[in-house]
């Protein structure tokens, strides 16, 4: 006589468990993707030095001509203080610009003429920034509080 019995129930647990299983393993997988997807788009935002603009002379959206003559034409004077269609940055070579690049350039004047105001930061090259709609925005926003 056996005294074990057929358990019809034990395959349907085990079905529910393999089911929550991969319910599980599916939402794990499109959470990965979304933190993936949001990593991409988020990366690495342009954020312009607030004590560098404002104690600017002058911010520029211009256009590198030649990095070595250290030789801008400007688009745009954001603050008024530039008049000039091209113009020379002393010091614009130590950012490393690249010929064509399209960047917003606080400037400053010096004994020599004009030059990339330099941040606060120690040790830093001067910085410029991409000339991007929401790097303009970010420099409208300072300059209208900086007022």
């Amino acid at each position: 006589m056996r005294t074990d019995s057929p358990d019809s129930t034990a395959p349907r647990e085990a079905s529910a468990a393999g089911k929550r299983f991969a319910l599980a393993a599916v939402f794990a997988g499109l959470w990965l993707i979304g933190l993936g997807v949001l990593s991409i788009l988020s990366a690495n935002p342009i954020t312009l030095n607030r004590d560098q603009i404002l104690s600017a002379t002058d911010v520029l959206t211009a256009v590198i001509q030649d990095p070595k003559a250290k030789t801008v034409r400007v688009e745009k004077s954001w603050k008024g203080a530039v008049s000039e269609d091209h113009l020379a940055l002393s010091n614009l070579s130590a950012a490393k610009p690249v010929a064509g690049d399209r960047l917003l350039i606080p400037v400053s004047r010096s004994r020599d003429g004009w030059r990339v105001t330099l941040s606060k930061l120690p040790n830093e090259p001067p910085l410029v920034y991409p000339a991007t709609p929401e790097s303009e925005g970010q420099l409208r926003q300072l300059l209208k509080a900086g007022r």
